[in-house]
C-alpha cells in the first residue's frame, strides 16, 4: 500500500488497525527532523505549505505533551489531517485549526470532520475561558459521533477532551479544573 493510499483509507480504521497503519506511513515516508529534540518531523514539502510556520507552532505546543510529531503529507484533492502523534505507545491522527470566534467552532469541525477524527484547536483569542468554548465543544461531539478528542490551546493552557468527558453529566465542572 502507497503512503497516499494509507492516508486515504486511514478513517476507516481504529483501534490497533489504525496504530499499525500510522506507523505503517511512517515508516514510508522519508521525514526528516526540524528541531534538535528530534521530536517534529517534516515530511517532503512541508516547509512550502502556505500554512508552514503556523503548523510549526502548533507542533511546538502538541510537543510538549507528546513525545513524536509527523507532519502529513498534504494530498492534492484528498482531505487528511496535519500530524500523526505519538503519546508513548499511542499514535493519534490529528488535525490542527486555528478558532478567531468561540462561534465557529462547530462550524469549523463538522466542515473538516472527514479530514480527522481528533482535532487540534489553537484559540486566537484572548482572553480565553473555559466557559467561552465548553458548550461549543461538546455540541461538536453531541453533532458528530465519529469525533474522538478536540485539543484546545490558548496561550500557555492546554486540555484534551475525549469524548467520554465531553458527554459527561459533569463536564462544564470538569473543563474549569482542567483548563491550565
Amino acid at each position: 500500500m502507497t503512503d497516499r493510499e494509507i492516508i486515504e483509507t486511514i478513517l476507516e480504521q481504529k483501534g490497533n488497525d489504525l496504530r499499525k497503519r500510522l506507523i505503517e506511513y511512517i515508516n514510508q515516508v522519508n521525514f526528516h527532523d526540524y528541531d534538535k529534540d528530534k521530536k517534529i518531523h517534516l515530511c517532503p514539502g512541508a516547509e512550502d505549505e502556505e500554512d508552514f510556520n503556523n503548523l510549526i507552532i502548533g507542533a511546538t505546543i502538541l510537543a510538549k505533551k507528546a513525545d513524536d510529531i509527523w507532519f502529513v503529507i498534504n494530498y492534492e484533492r484528498m482531505p487528511s489531517a496535519d500530524f500523526i502523534v505519538r503519546y508513548g505507545l499511542l499514535y493519534k491522527y490529528i488535525d490542527q485549526k486555528t478558532i478567531n470566534s468561540f462561534d465557529s467552532i462547530e462550524q469549523t469541525i463538522r466542515k473538516h470532520q472527514l479530514q480527522a477524527r481528533r482535532f487540534f484547536l489553537k484559540i486566537a483569542i484572548s482572553p480565553c475561558r473555559a466557559n467561552d468554548f465548553a458548550a461549543h465543544v461538546r455540541k461538536c461531539f453531541f453533532q458528530n459521533e465519529n469525533l474522538s478528542e478536540i485539543i484546545i490551546s490558548e496561550g500557555g493552557r492546554y486540555i484534551s477532551i475525549l469524548r467520554n468527558d465531553a458527554i459527561s453529566k459533569k463536564f462544564f465542572e470538569w473543563v474549569k479544573k482542567n483548563w491550565k
